[in-house]
């Protein structure tokens, strides 16, 4: 598995666990409003169907949300012998099991209460009204064997909704939080999805092992919670070398950048020279006098001092202006006249930076051509005096 792959799993893993901590912390402060006898937590109107205003709403397949705010919670099992009160109270129990808060129940009756003539598959369904549907959602239809389940609203019950804890309508923080633990629980499945697709590709064996061995979300959640709070120090192990590994990867890329450009930087030199070795090589190749005679011409052409002459010099000077500044010479050149053309250069609080750089090239230019002026004019003075003597 790559570095950023272990990155991605242990943050993934890091978010479970803070989000798990918290639908552990909701799901214990909102217990679900179950009870074991119809007398309990809820109050059931029979032969009631709040969902729609016909006996069977068959504007929606059975099984399908309605309505957008009646969600399906699931099918019940009446058993050999049917019965409205067991059945209803299978039904509240489910929904409130379920993670979603509900403020009202629906149970769609069965064939042997009259309920669903023609419509056999709308028996036995288990529907629950979202806490926040508005009033006008919920209908009073008169349907043989459906029945409406609503929490009780004494001053001894404060169950009016499918979860404990919650005081009324206008307990506006239990509602939310209560109704939170419907989005966590979405967002730990999404998570153990993907860090089950994680450890597919490569995490360890041993996770691979616990993963494939949990048949329900909520066993694979708890095994993957088991093994990051018994692996602990191994992830953090895992963590500290995937961060040096991060650090070395960096400083390589900074040195091997800085190499690259060191290259790109002096290879024109080294192209320079090889051209003119190139050249001295093919001159020397084909000239008509021998190599020591060549070796002698050049001695007396340089000469001792040659390191003293102005091009040399200027060269030089050239080379170690490019080499500072790069050799991108389009680039250099914009940068003079970016310069030159700045009022600021001249005028503005560095004024003495722009003089100073002035006099320092007048000084460098007459040092430099001095000699090469003065060798100038003595071939002028020469070429008219012979010309003079001609006449």
């Amino acid at each position: 598995m790559s570095n950023s792959d272990y990155s991605r799993l242990l943050t993934k893993m890091a978010e479970l666990r803070e989000i798990t901590a918290e639908y552990r912390e909701l799901t214990g402060k909102y217990r679900p409003a179950t009870t074991q006898d119809t007398e309990g937590t809820y109050t059931q109107t029979n032969n009631k169907n709040a969902m729609s205003n016909t006996a069977t709403p068959l504007v929606t397949r059975p099984g399908n949300d309605h309505a957008k705010v009646w969600k399906y919670v699931g099918k019940i099992d009446p058993g050999t012998n049917p019965s409205l009160l067991n059945n209803s109270l299978q039904c509240w129990n489910l929904a409130a099991n379920d993670t979603r808060l509900f403020k009202k129940v629906v149970y769609t009756g069965d064939s042997e209460f009259g309920s669903n003539p023609g419509q056999q598959e709308w028996n036995n369904r288990c529907y629950g009204l979202m806490y926040d549907a508005s009033d006008n959602a919920s209908f009073d239809t008169t349907s043989a064997g459906y029945t409406v389940m609503t929490g009780k609203t004494g001053t001894n019950a404060k169950n009016i909704y499918t979860k404990l804890g919650i005081s009324g309508t206008e307990d506006v923080e239990n509602i939310a939080g209560a109704s939170k633990v419907q989005d966590l629980q979405q967002r730990v499945n999404s998570l153990v999805r993907e860090i089950v697709e994680l450890s597919e590709s490569g995490i360890n064996t041993e996770l691979n092992s616990l993963v494939g061995s949990a048949a329900e979300s909520n066993e694979m959640i708890g095994q993957i919670h088991k093994y990051m709070n018994s692996n602990a120090g191994d992830i953090d192990r895992l963590n500290k070398l995937i961060n040096k590994r991060k650090n070395m990867n960096s400083v390589y890329n900074e040195i091997n950048e800085q190499r690259t450009l060191l290259a790109r930087k002096y290879r024109f030199i080294f192209y320079f020279f090889i051209a003119v070795c190139i050249i001295i090589g093919y001159a020397s190749y084909t000239s008509k006098i021998s190599i020591l005679e060549q070796v002698n011409s050049v001695k007396n052409f340089i000469g001792i001092g040659w390191w003293t002459s102005w091009w040399v010099i200027t060269i030089v000077v050239v080379v170690f202006i490019l080499s500072s500044f790069g050799w991108d010479m389009k680039g250099n050149i914009l940068m003079v006249i970016r310069y030159i053309t700045d009022p600021e250069f001249w005028t503005g609080q560095m004024w003495w930076v722009g003089v100073t750089f002035i006099l320092l090239l007048i000084i460098f230019f007459h040092a430099t051509f001095k000699s090469f002026f003065t060798g100038f004019d003595a071939s002028m003075k020469e070429l008219q005096n012979g010309m003079d003597k001609e006449s």
